[in-house]
């Protein structure tokens, strides 16, 4: 925590403990809200892999952690904003709310960490459904993570060590105080979560744009995987906020809502983004029933041609699978001579 020297203290209005002047409830209505799409769109992703396509992967599970992380997080900010003082002027709050605060600030910081890391995770993992087999697409899918898992391993461990003992971290009275500037640590990890979210973003994009599929529907996986981009839009904000409080002011607490309200919004997006695919894949497998349901009603038999060569056939309700002349394989997408399995990878067959 910044903490003020004596002449801007001097300069402060006369403490207001009673009735003092608080924020608005924009943390809370942007935290809570996007936890809960963030639980809406893991709840579908689960239905589709559990209710529809019956089995479920390694990425799944991440992400399911990393989503109680995420919440877990959420919760202690608004905790944090609600009852540890973050809504009030620093000089409003009694050294009591002062180390109450801070100690929300350090679980949320052990929540906030994981929580992002293993949503990046989650999202490289899902990107082995895509990858060819001995692409440099797959390598780099297969690596990051472990590169994320250390680095981010190496900024929880200086959470833990930056402060002899630990409790000097909220102990803002503690004689024998002991504690290490934490500017840098904070920006750096600020500043390697946006590279790490950029190259996240930006890994499947060229193998997206040169699989053999119309322009049309390569430019619509494109906007699909980039809602990627909002997540590091929303770090690149958590920086301004960040500057701010550690190096503008000396009213953290007043002027660390808006920082807060970011980190919350940032974690529970990256939960959203990493199951948008799957959103998608919902839609397809409601209109298949839409159809099934029509077709089985009339008795009759109808054929689809498809945009990657294939025809659906149903009949009485049921979907089958047929090449037709010229068609590229089941349902792959080429790449320099190998298939990615895209429309199998994020669209349920059906049960």
């Amino acid at each position: 925590m910044r903490s003020a020297p004596p002449e801007v203290v001097a300069t402060w209005p006369k403490p207001n403990y009673i009735d003092p002047q608080s924020q608005g409830p924009d943390l809370i209505v942007a935290g809570l809200f996007t936890l809960m799409v963030a639980l809406i769109c893991l709840g579908l992703r689960l239905y589709i892999r559990l209710g529809v396509m019956r089995k479920t992967e390694m990425d799944d599970w991440v992400m399911v952690v990393a989503t109680i992380f995420s919440a877990a997080a959420t919760l202690s900010i608004v905790l944090g904003f609600a009852q540890y003082g973050w809504r009030h002027h620093v000089w409003d709050l009694t050294l009591e709310q002062l180390i109450a605060g801070r100690k929300a600030s350090f679980v949320t910081q052990f929540l906030f960490i994981p929580a992002t890391m293993l949503t990046k995770i989650s999202i490289l993992l899902s990107y082995l459904r895509l990858a060819p087999q001995n692409s440099l697409f797959r390598r780099l899918s297969l690596t990051a993570p472990w590169i994320i898992a250390l680095a981010t391993a190496a900024f929880w461990i200086v959470l833990f060590t930056e402060c002899r003992p630990l409790t000097s971290y909220w102990n803002l009275g503690h004689a024998a105080r002991d504690c290490i500037d934490e500017t840098p640590v904070l920006f750096s990890y600020a500043i390697a979560t946006v590279i790490f979210d950029f190259f996240v973003w930006a890994l499947p994009l060229p193998t997206i744009y040169r699989i053999n599929l119309p322009l049309s529907q390569r430019l619509a996986l494109i906007a699909l995987f980039s809602v990627g981009l909002c997540v590091v839009a929303a770090a690149a904000v958590r920086i301004h906020y960040l500057d701010i409080v550690v190096r503008q002011t000396y009213d953290v607490t007043w002027e660390g809502t808006h920082l807060w309200m970011w980190v919350a919004v940032e974690a529970n997006l990256g939960i959203i983004c990493g199951c948008v695919p799957w959103l998608k894949a919902l839609v397809k497998s409601w209109r298949k029933r839409g159809d099934s349901s029509v077709t089985g009603s009339h008795g009759d038999t109808l054929g689809h041609a498809r945009p990657d060569g294939m025809k659906t056939i149903s009949s009485k309700g049921a979907f089958r699978m047929e090449s037709l002349p010229g068609a590229q394989g089941t349902t792959g997408a080429r790449e320099k001579g190998k298939y990615i399995d895209l429309e199998s990878s994020y669209t349920p067959s059906e049960p």
